[in-house]
């Protein structure tokens, strides 16, 4: 099945208080099972100022996502193909022109991140990072195994990744069950250096 990249125009992100990302999150998981053309984009209620459209039919099972200063949207998927996704709006008409796949054949690389021009990757059990992403998209370096410590369990596995305004790497680890007594490192908010020291 295909999903399509959902695109909210004419939105100012800070009015609102609405945190778009989150939303384009829980709409993308709700509508995975349907094809982008089949998406009921006139049934969605948007304030006034909203519109909302497909970014992109030809990214399969896109999870997290984040835009570089650039403009290159970066998705994480959490399928069997293990993709990473780079997607380019050369032209600027909030379509995209350009699916560029960094990667596959990854353990679920749902989490994704930036920081100094690097793209990292959370997998299951371990972060990586792709140098300079953007100066090499069409021929991507291998990436850098910048931790590999956590846990490989896949039920609740799957991480989504961000840097904090101090400049460290935050990292969730689930549990590996829905009802279960559990200990560490499970049920757990990390965080590292971006070199993957001072893990915490």
């Amino acid at each position: 099945m295909k999903i399509g990249l959902i695109f909210f125009s004419k939105i100012d992100f800070k009015t609102k208080g609405v945190d778009l990302f989150s939303l384009l999150l829980i709409f993308l998981t709700a509508v995975t099972i349907l094809e982008a053309r089949d998406l009921p984009l006139d049934k969605i209620k948007l304030p006034s100022g909203f519109s909302i459209e497909i970014f992109s039919d030809n990214v399969p099972n896109a999870r997290s996502m984040i835009l570089s200063d650039e403009g290159t949207l970066f998705v994480g998927t959490r399928d069997g193909s293990g993709k990473v996704y780079a997607i380019l709006d050369n032209n600027g008409d909030y379509s995209a022109d350009t699916v560029i796949t960094i990667d596959n054949n990854l353990n679920m690389p749902n989490g994704v991140a930036l920081k100094d021009g690097d793209l990292y990757v959370a997998e299951v059990n371990r972060i990586l990072r792709y140098e300079n992403i953007e100066q090499s998209l069409t021929n991507p370096p291998e990436p850098v195994i910048v931790y590999d410590n956590y846990p490989s369990d896949d039920h609740h596995g799957w991480k989504f990744i961000r840097f904090g305004p101090d400049g460290k790497l935050y990292v969730p680890v689930g549990a590996p069950c829905n009802v279960c007594a559990i200990e560490d490192p499970y049920g757990a908010l990390s965080r590292m250096s971006p070199d993957g020291s001072d893990s915490e």
